[in-house]
C-alpha cells in the first residue's frame, strides 16, 4: 500500500489484524497493532478488540487482561464485543473469579450487553453455584428497563428451581410477563410442577391467567401453553 502512496487507516490495519488472529498468528497480530502507533494512528475499540479477539483465540487470557487494562488507561470504551469476548475467555478457562471480576466492573459502568452475552453468562453463573449473580444480572437488566431473552429466564428459573428458590423464579417470570414477553412451554411446566410440589395453586392460577391473556394480546410464534 505504502509502494502506491496509498497509507493504510485505522481500519485497514485492524481488519488485518483480525485476519491474524483467525489465522491464530498472535505474533502477527501484535506486530500489526503496534504498527499503529509506529503510523502515529491512535488505535480505537474496534482495534483493540480485534488484538483482544486474537489474544483469546490463542487462549493469552493473561495477555488479554493487561490488553484491557491499556484500555482503560487509555480511555477507550469498552463495547459488548470486548465484554462478549473477554467474558467468553475467561469462561473457556474457567476463571470464576475473573468472570465475576468483569461482571462487576461491567455493572459498575452501567453497561448493558446484548442478549448472547446475557444468556452466556446466565448459564455460565448457575452452572457454577452461583445462581445469586444469575439472579443478580436478571435483576440489573430488570431495573434498566432491558427485558432478557426467553433462554435467560429459562436457564435462571432452570436453577432457581433446582435449589428451591421457586418463590423468586416464579417472580422473575411474573416480570417478564408484566413486560409484554412470552415465557416457553419449558418454564411454564418447571413451574407449574414446583409450585404444585409447595401447594401454591393460586400462583400457578395466576401465572396462567397472565400467560393468557397475554396470548389474547398478543400471540405467541409457535405453541401455547397447557393448562393449569
Amino acid at each position: 500500500m505504502d509502494r502506491v502512496n496509498c497509507l493504510p487507516t485505522v481500519e485497514t490495519i485492524t481488519t488485518l489484524i483480525h485476519g491474524a488472529g483467525i489465522a491464530r498468528n498472535i505474533s502477527k497480530a501484535k506486530e500489526l497493532f503496534n504498527e499503529l502507533f509506529k503510523r502515529n494512528l491512535q488505535p480505537d475499540t474496534g482495534a483493540f478488540n480485534a488484538l483482544l479477539s486474537s489474544l483469546i483465540k490463542s487462549r493469552d487470557v493473561k495477555s488479554a487482561a493487561v490488553l484491557m487494562d491499556e484500555m482503560v488507561e487509555k480511555n477507550i470504551e469498552f463495547d459488548n464485543l470486548t465484554y462478549h469476548t473477554m467474558f467468553w475467555g475467561l469462561i473457556r478457562s474457567n476463571d470464576v473469579g475473573g468472570v465475576i471480576d468483569l461482571y462487576e466492573r461491567m455493572v459498575d459502568k452501567s453497561f448493558l450487553p446484548k442478549a448472547r452475552t446475557v444468556v452466556m453468562l446466565m448459564k455460565f453463573f448457575c452452572e457454577n453455584q452461583r445462581v445469586d449473580l444469575g439472579l443478580s444480572l436478571w435483576n440489573y437488566l430488570m431495573n434498566k428497563g432491558h427485558c432478557p431473552h426467553c433462554h435467560s429466564l429459562e436457564i435462571l428459573v432452570t436453577g432457581l428451581c433446582s435449589r428451591g428458590r421457586v418463590e423468586e423464579a416464579f417472580e422473575c417470570s411474573e416480570q417478564m410477563l408484566k413486560r409484554g414477553r412470552h415465557m416457553s412451554e419449558l418454564v411454564f411446566q418447571m413451574l407449574k410442577r414446583s409450585l404444585l410440589q409447595l401447594g401454591e395453586e393460586e400462583k400457578l392460577q395466576k401465572l396462567y391467567q397472565m400467560t393468557k391473556r397475554l396470548e389474547m394480546i398478543l400471540p405467541p410464534n409457535g405453541q401455547t401453553l397447557g393448562t393449569a
